[in-house]
Order: C-alpha cells, then sequence, then structure tokens
C-alpha cells in the first residue's frame, strides 16, 4: 500500500488586470493551468528533469543551491507522475577498517499532479525515509513551476492547501459509503503504551495485549471482504461505543476503504489515501488495463476520481514549508 497526502492548488491573480500571452490569448486560471499540465507534458515526452532545487544554509550560514533528481514517468491527459529523490547520507563501517564512511543516498517519493480543471490536485507520497515533510515537496514542484512559467511576473500567484479530515468519523464513513459507493474494508488500530483507563474495558483489554506481548506499541487491524458485512456499522450501538472509546482516549484509528483507499483519522489528521502499489507502479511504467469501464486505462484515474471530490467531512490548511512545530496554519 502506497499512502498520499492530498492537496489542492489554486491560481490567484495579485492585481486585478487584464494580460494577453502568446497568440493574444487572455491569461486566466485555466489558461495557466494548461501551460503547467504542457510544461510537464514536455519534461515527459523530451526525457527532461524539471529543474528541482531550493536554497539552504550551511552550519556556517553560507547560503548554497541543493538541487533534487526527478523525473516525470508518465502522463496521461493532464495526469502526472514524477518521482522526487532527497539527497541524503548513510553512514557504515567497512569490514576491513575501523573509520566509517559515508556514502550518498537518495531515496524517492512519487507525486501524483492532476491538472485537470476539475482537480487540480498533488498528491505525495507519504515515506519519511525520502522527506520528512510532504509539504517540502509540494514546495518543490510549485516554486519550480512559478519560475519556469513566469506565474509572479503576470502578478499570479499558486496557492497550495493541504486537506485534513474533520468532525465525526461517523460522517466520513457515511459520506463514502453513501448510495453503496464503497464500502469499509478494514480497520486499524494504534496502541501506544499508556496507562490504562480503568473506567473502560476495551482500552484494558488493548493495554493488557501489550503488556503480555511486552511490546512498546502495536497495530491492531480487522478486515473483511464479505460485502454483506459492516466492519463500522453505525446502527449498533456496541460498535459506535467502541469507536467512540477508542477516538476519546486517543488511539490512531486508520479506515481503509474497499474503493477509496486509506483514511486516518484524528484532530486535524492529514487527509491521507493509500493505493495499491500496483496501481501505481502500472501508471509510472505506462502499464494500461481493462478498467471497470469496460475501457483500456490506468487504475489510477478511477482511484483520483474516487479521492479527489470534496465533502463535508474536509477541511484545508494552507500547505508551508516545515518549521520547528511542523504544522501549517489555517486556511
Amino acid at each position: 500500500m502506497i499512502n498520499f497526502v492530498f492537496y489542492k492548488y489554486e491560481l490567484n491573480q495579485l492585481v486585478e488586470q487584464t494580460l494577453f500571452g502568446p497568440g493574444h490569448v487572455e491569461v486566466t486560471e485555466d489558461y495557466l493551468n494548461g501551460r503547467i499540465s504542457e510544461d510537464l507534458e514536455t519534461k515527459y515526452k523530451n526525457k527532461t528533469e524539471l529543474n528541482l532545487y531550493e536554497f539552504k544554509k550551511n552550519k556556517k550560514g553560507e547560503e548554497y543551491s541543493e538541487s533534487y533528481t526527478n523525473d516525470v514517468s508518465m502522463a496521461d491527459n493532464g495526469i502526472f507522475i514524477i518521482q522526487v529523490r532527497n539527497n541524503k547520507h548513510k553512514t557504515y563501517m567497512p569490514i576491513d577498517q575501523n573509520v566509517t564512511q559515508e556514502v550518498g543516498h537518495y531515496p524517492f517519493c512519487w507525486v501524483l499532479v492532476d491538472t485537470r480543471p476539475e482537480s487540480k490536485s498533488i498528491l505525495v507520497q507519504l515515506k519519511h525515509d525520502a522527506f520528512g515533510n510532504p509539504d517540502d515537496v509540494v514546495a518543490l514542484i510549485t516554486t519550480y513551476l512559478t519560475r519556469e512559467l513566469g506565474i509572479a511576473s503576470l502578478n499570479w500567484a499558486i496557492k497550495t492547501t493541504k486537506r485534513l479530515c474533520v468532525g465525526s468519523i461517523w460522517d466520513i464513513v457515511r459520506i463514502r459509503t453513501a448510495d453503496d459507493n464503497d464500502r469499509v474494508q478494514t480497520l486499524s488500530i494504534t496502541v501506544d503504551k499508556k496507562r490504562a483507563n480503568d473506567n473502560n474495558e476495551v482500552d484494558k483489554a488493548l493495554q493488557l495485549i501489550l503488556d503480555k506481548l511486552a511490546a512498546p506499541e502495536g497495530e491492531f487491524k480487522v478486515a473483511s471482504d464479505d460485502e454483506a458485512h459492516k466492519i463500522l456499522d453505525e446502527s449498533k450501538e456496541d460498535v459506535r461505543n467502541i469507536v467512540d472509546m477508542l477516538i476519546e482516549n486517543k488511539y490512531r484509528m486508520k479506515v481503509g476503504f474497499n474503493k477509496s483507499g486509506t483514511v486516518e483519522y484524528g484532530k486535524d489528521t492529514e487527509a491521507i489515501y493509500g493505493v495499491d502499489d500496483e496501481v501505481i507502479n502500472q501508471f509510472a511504467g505506462g502499464e494500461s488495463v481493462m478498467l471497470d469501464s469496460g475501457k483500456q486505462g490506468y487504475r489510477v484515474v478511477p482511484w483520483l476520481d474516487m479521492v479527489t471530490p470534496d465533502n463535508d467531512s474536509h477541511t484545508y490548511i494552507v500547505a508551508e514549508k516545515k518549521k520547528k512545530n511542523g504544522r501549517g496554519r489555517k486556511k
């Protein structure tokens, strides 16, 4: 399973004025979004990298430029998948030496850019060994596009916001499963070692399991492929009470849907969407398959169509590069 953090992007005009681009085409949000798609399409066809870089400071306070290797691996009707690598190092001890040595290490994450007018979204793989904060990856992409397309010189700007899941977990489940559009397939509960709530038998039982296994933490998962069986049945009082207890005692829960991936629930929790590795690998490798619609295509497209639309369980914060507290600010 590959997990993605979801971002929306907008193109905002900073100064009200009428400008025209090549061919006397008026500069609008649709025009600029089309140019974004064209640029990524060109990079894919020409097999050239995006010029991704940022300025940093070393321990002496000296500024330097750091570039990031990348590859636009596939393009399909305004949807692009990009592999972005970070620059890291690993230390190791050679078997015949007593001094450690350092070697370059370049872990990557996948980025999906959906430039379709009704979507305008960027999804960044949640992969902490590559990039600790997905906001940093979004900043690299949007800064490149702003610079490459001269967006700022036109008095326009790209604004990115990160989707959060809010409200009751039942709201999320109810919206996703309305009209049998989807169903809950898995429920995972992360249990951290803590003092058990003596007033709740479920909490005590989960903590007792960790004690018996001498484990500092664990993840419990229930799953069902039976469409007639509901893992989260809101109509059952016992189920509601257990889930409410888990939320009250601050357990982290992941609700896995059959079609629309995985949502990790919690207070101000990033909306995280999981998809099978094969779906991403097939798209990156240009391997189309027969879809449920009866047409040949890439399975990532109906998945994006499923997770992209907004609903009442979503809110957004402005995506920002990581600061000391690692959080963005409310939109």
